[in-house]
């Protein structure tokens, strides 16, 4: 069946000595995995390996067989050509990183608009943006919502979060209760857009240790959820912003 949809490049991997298979979260069907072949060969093609950078953001012709084999791209175009986002080696390590987050985390093969839309929009902000400094926390804790372990919030006052029950607690001599700093930065992104600009987090140790609060969380709640490659080479590169 050929659909014509937009679609977010998430990652992609040799298959053998010029295609590759492309992940892709599309508008439609959500994710979907295509065999592109001859993409990597000298010989012309009508598709390039520019379109699918991470977090590209496409308008796709595709052949959906929908029968758990790889699918096929006829066409594709970029649907939002970033002006920032390849030329600004910070951002560019932010989209390599979310990309990877991304493709752990969505297996689905069904319509998501709203996390569609969230993707998206996301980008468009990033790309737009030259105080970004904090996005991929951001990103991340609102991405938590959509995954549906984002903390229940009703008790945002105690100085604790169970990292087991998702919860803010006042039980803090339990092993699983985080306290300190961590958690005061984490509520302060709780709800906020990525534009806020007076939270206190202030230092690349704070990132760090949010960070790693944040994929602790989504390790315990996440199966099979893995640290990303990707992650040390942030820490490298932020230390230096």
């Amino acid at each position: 069946m050929l659909i014509s949809t937009e679609a977010i490049a998430l990652s992609s991997i040799k298959y053998s000595e010029s295609s590759v298979i492309v992940k892709c979260f599309t508008l439609s069907e959500g994710i979907k995995s295509y065999l592109i072949k001859g993409i990597r060969s000298r010989k012309k093609n009508s598709l390039n390996m520019g379109l699918f950078q991470p977090l590209t953001i496409l308008e796709i012709d595709a052949n959906h067989k929908n029968n758990g084999t790889l699918e096929s791209i006829r066409s594709a175009k970029i649907l939002h050509p970033y002006k920032t986002i390849p030329f600004d080696i910070y951002k560019n390590s932010i989209v390599l990183f979310l990309s990877e987050i991304l493709s752990k985390c969505i297996k689905e093969e069904e319509k998501n608009e709203a996390l569609y839309s969230f993707i998206k929009n996301s980008m468009i902000w990033l790309d737009s943006s030259s105080h970004y400094i904090n996005f991929h926390l951001h990103f991340i804790i609102k991405f938590l919502k959509y995954l549906g372990i984002s903390p229940n919030e009703s008790n945002i006052t105690f100085k604790g979060f169970d990292m087991i029950s998702g919860i803010f607690s006042n039980s803090i001599n339990t092993d699983n209760c985080i306290t300190g700093k961590v958690i005061t930065h984490f509520k302060e992104f709780l709800g906020t857009n990525f534009d806020r600009n007076n939270l206190t987090i202030s230092s690349s140790i704070q990132r760090k240790e949010l960070l790693e609060f944040l994929m602790k969380y989504m390790q315990i709640h996440l199966e099979n959820f893995r640290r990303p490659n990707s992650l040390n080479i942030m820490y490298d590169l932020f230390q230096r912003k």
